[in-house]
């Protein structure tokens, strides 16, 4: 049974908490796949069987499965177009397109708006209007122009950023009573996985976070992956998720939380990297698909060091 949130979560405002406030969405999610000077970029490849294969092959594992997981680095049109790519050749099976680029207070708006009366274009218009700042409307027209023209449901996947800002003061119970173990919080979590995800946090903020931030940070993070695991668990059907490469992984995220509560659920993760693959590397996916990398004028690091509040004067 999918967990329903307090909505008093979602609309109080809170006051501003600093670095880690700033920094708390910045990041996360968006997990690194390492990559090397040579290898087949463009083709998939199947991280079990270390081997090359053609996209129909890939696309053929999509059908069987219940749930697909589609990661992302959310700036990359490649990126996006491969995810079409899926969702269009699943259309047929009516999958619930589920989105981190919604929150789940929007829920109730995107429903209205996908059942209107309106035009396609009118409706795009009203999706992008409802999608927040920061997220890059081209990228996700065409994901959501085919759940339109597919009669595809949509579901909102991400906690807000106000929401899990309470969560990393006040913990997983601002959620309500029981929360966390319907969520699958409170079991299968090792002292290990909490020292690699820590590990994620540090270095996706290049190594500038406090310590108390870190750890914040890091289970404010498994929060986010078991909310939208239970989005997905709430999908009528089989299920498309867009999100962020880091919310994939095997080793630390959504596919966890799915495996704990529903088992039964045969789940497909795959990786969009960015450049070509490192075939030696570790990849907790079930496929990585290299691809260009964008290019990105910022160094995301000297944008982080810029933010930083400088010490105090003695």
């Amino acid at each position: 049974m999918p967990i329903v949130m307090p909505p008093g979560l979602f609309t109080r405002r809170l006051l501003p908490a600093g670095l880690l406030a700033a920094f708390l969405m910045a990041q996360a999610g968006c997990g690194t796949v390492r990559s090397a000077s040579s290898g087949d970029a463009g083709q998939p490849w199947e991280v079990s069987a270390r081997r090359h294969v053609a996209f129909s092959e890939l696309l053929r594992q999509a059908r069987d499965a219940d749930i697909v997981l589609l990661g992302e680095t959310h700036d990359n049109p490649a990126h996006h177009a491969t995810q079409r790519r899926v969702l269009e050749s699943l259309a047929d099976r009516t999958p619930a397109l589920v989105m981190e680029q919604f929150d789940l207070e929007q829920q109730g708006s995107l429903d209205a708006i996908l059942h209107s009366g309106g035009t396609q274009q009118e409706k795009l218009l009203a999706l992008k209007a409802l999608m927040k700042p920061g997220w890059q409307w081209p990228g996700y027209e065409g994901l959501l122009t085919t759940a339109l023209e597919r009669g595809l449901p949509v579901l909102a996947a991400n906690i807000s950023r106000e929401a899990l800002r309470e969560v990393s003061r006040n913990g997983v119970a601002t959620l309500g009573d029981g929360a966390s173990a319907q969520l699958g919080l409170d079991t299968g979590w090792s002292a290990a996985q909490q020292a690699s995800l820590r590990q994620e946090v540090e270095a996706s903020h290049c190594g500038m976070l406090p310590e108390a931030a870190v750890g914040a940070m890091a289970d404010a993070q498994r929060v986010r992956d078991a909310i939208m695991a239970d989005r997905l668990l709430a999908a009528p059907g089989s299920a498309v998720a867009i999100l962020g490469r880091g919310h994939v992984r095997q080793d630390l995220a959504v596919p966890i939380y799915l495996k704990q509560r529903a088992p039964q659920k045969k789940v497909l993760s795959v990786a969009l990297a960015e450049g070509e693959l490192a075939q030696d590397a570790p990849q907790p996916y079930d496929y990585v698909i290299p691809g260009p990398a964008v290019s990105r004028a910022e160094d995301p690091c000297a944008e982080l060091a810029a933010q930083k509040p400088a010490p105090a004067a003695r």
